[in-house]
């Protein structure tokens, strides 16, 4: 397993080529967890290979369950799944291993588990989540960074209102109430990696209804069967390597959902930028846009992971733009970048103000989460000399094949330490 990964990035290439989407990591991490939910085997297609979901597949095996991971196929069959105690590194690392707690909640009534890792990217606690666990009648306790929690109430119905959007909380809160009879969660956010987790549940059986981010659960009696489930495209590597066509040449991507992604495609549209799409492929050149004014917000918003590729994509607007990041107040370090690559770029608090040009100064860079190392490796990819960029293994947690995916684009990649 990678550990770390230094890469040597040699800029001024042409880019050119089609590159096809993978399935989306914010919905195979939680359609994995929630596969404990299934009886009988279930079958994901379009699983991205990606190190945070091979993290998942060793919780998995080690709960007992059979895990096959071949191609982009994992066929899973949980009949022998055990409750175990999630002292885990692998749940020390990713974020997504909270999707368990839920999972757990609706099976065993009960949970013991690591507290979660991930990016850095600024506070993102569990309150939301704990608060949704306390009001369907359990009760927790975080004791040297291990939660415990169990189930104390004997209610078999509840409504709930989450204190605050987000969507691991939603997902998370779905899981738990369908420990229940019956269930309903309002003020809930599921963006399209979450609607897939619940069209994934409705193939299991479970009697769920959805609409407008409300939620409406009956508890059902499961049948024996093979489930069958391919994981949407992940918008965010699309957009990526649409941003990477903008900046440096032609890429066109196929196999994608553009309508999950409609408000960043209509502000580069807006801008004048050269980017078109059909039903499932999206083909973006290399062009000059208006300056854009962004404000990152939850979805149907602009994706405050889509921040820092955007950052750098400012380099070709005629003018000056700005960002402001309004969910994690830790992801302002690309604009950092650009400045010490010769760009005029201000920050103030969360909002960067960057003003367009031609030169970029190519240095040594250092990713320091998942989305700002693909912009790094896009801006190393911008400028005329060689660059070396650390903590690569950030990017693997959530690009599927990037490496080759740019070399085949006429990218120069290079690995240069791999332990």
């Amino acid at each position: 397993m990678v550990i770390t990964m230094d890469i040597i990035v040699s800029g001024g290439s042409n880019i050119k080529g089609t590159v096809t989407c993978s399935g989306a990591k914010n919905a195979a991490m939680p359609l994995l967890c929630a596969s404990l939910l299934a009886k009988g085997k279930v079958l994901f297609r379009n699983v991205p290979r990606i190190s945070d979901i091979f993290d998942i597949c060793e919780i998995l095996r080690y709960l007992d369950c059979k895990v096959i991971f071949k191609g982009h196929t994992i066929l899973m069959d949980n009949t022998d799944l055990k409750y175990k105690p999630l002292y885990l590194e692998q749940c020390k690392k990713i974020r997504g291993s909270y999707y368990f707690i839920g999972v757990f909640l609706a099976l065993f009534f009960k949970c013991e588990i690591c507290l979660p890792g991930g990016c850095k990217i600024g506070s993102r606690p569990l309150d939301v989540h704990l608060q949704a666990f306390t009001d369907l009648g359990f009760r927790y306790e975080i004791v040297d960074n291990i939660l415990s929690i169990y189930k104390t109430s004997s209610i078999e119905q509840a409504s709930i209102h989450l204190t605050k959007k987000s969507v691991g909380a939603s997902l998370n809160a779905l899981f738990a109430g369908m420990s229940l009879n019956h269930f309903e969660l309002h003020n809930g956010l599921f963006e399209p990696e979450g609607q897939d987790v619940i069209r994934f549940l409705q193939k299991i059986g479970y009697h769920i209804q959805y609409q407008d981010n409300k939620i409406q659960y009956t508890k059902t009696q499961l049948e024996f069967k093979l489930v069958k489930h391919t994981i949407i495209p992940d918008r965010m590597e699309a957009m990526t390597y649409a941003v990477l066509g903008l900046l440096k040449g032609e890429v066109n991507i196929k196999k994608v959902n553009p309508s999950d992604m409609m408000y960043p495609l209509d502000l580069l549209k807006t801008a004048g930028y050269q980017i078109s799409y059909t039903e499932n492929e999206i083909t973006a050149k290399k062009s000059y846009g208006k300056p854009m004014q962004i404000n990152t917000d939850i979805y149907p918003g602009f994706p405050t992971d889509l921040q820092s590729v955007f950052g750098v994509l400012f380099v070709n607007t005629i003018g000056v733009s700005t960002m402001k990041e309004t969910i994690f107040e830790n992801r302002m370090q690309i604009y950092k970048d650009l400045k010490e690559s010769g760009v005029d770029c201000t920050i103030k608090q969360n909002v960067a103000t960057v003003r367009g040009t031609n030169a970029i100064l190519s240095k040594n860079y250092t990713a320091c989460d998942l989305r700002h190392g693909a912009a790094v490796l896009i801006l190393a990819l911008l400028g005329k000399q060689k660059s070396k960029i650390s903590n690569f293994e950030y990017v693997l947690r959530g690009y599927d094949d990037i490496i080759h995916k740019i070399k085949s684009l006429g990218g120069k990649i290079e690995v240069v330490e791999e332990v």
